[in-house]
């Protein structure tokens, strides 16, 4: 049998057990299924991960941090999951990070095209490549449905 692979104790904050099919990745288009299949083999080797963070809207659970943990959670079967429940300021603190390190980023890109074009290149298709994910994930929520169940 499984064991749970997420560790409620590494939450920072609030935790609540829910249904993992009631957690909503607004991301589902993955760049990193290689990782995903590493966090299955980990989980199903007995490691445990921090829940997933979630932002309630709604009465919906909306998946703010550990995408490539559900997923690979969700790969297992796994019914009840951990999550922690994230405030809206928490989220907000976590954009600004995310926000503060593409600036960064941006601004390396910046200085490498004069010095290492090449790697500039390399880092802007990486980010280029990102946004386009975004964009296909939030884009296919507006397909029309099949009866089915969304995995």
């Amino acid at each position: 049998m499984l064991k749970e692979p997420f560790d409620e104790t590494l939450a920072r904050g609030r935790v609540r057990r829910v249904s993992s099919a009631r957690v909503i990745d607004l991301l589902p288009i993955t760049h990193a299924p290689e990782t995903i299949a590493s966090y299955r083999r980990s989980m199903e080797q007995g490691e445990r991960f921090p829940p997933v963070s979630v932002l309630t809207v709604a009465g919906r659970f909306l998946l703010a941090d550990g995408h490539k943990r559900l997923r690979a959670c969700r790969s297992l079967d796994v019914d009840e999951i951990p999550v922690e429940i994230w405030t809206l300021t928490r989220w907000l603190e976590d954009q600004g990070r995310q926000l503060a390190n593409n600036v960064r980023k941006n601004r390396r890109i910046l200085t490498l095209s004069v010095s290492d074009p090449r790697e500039a290149a390399r880092m802007a298709l990486g980010t280029l490549q990102h946004w386009i994910r975004v964009a296909r994930s939030l884009a296919s929520f507006l397909r029309p449905r099949s009866h089915g169940a969304r995995k």
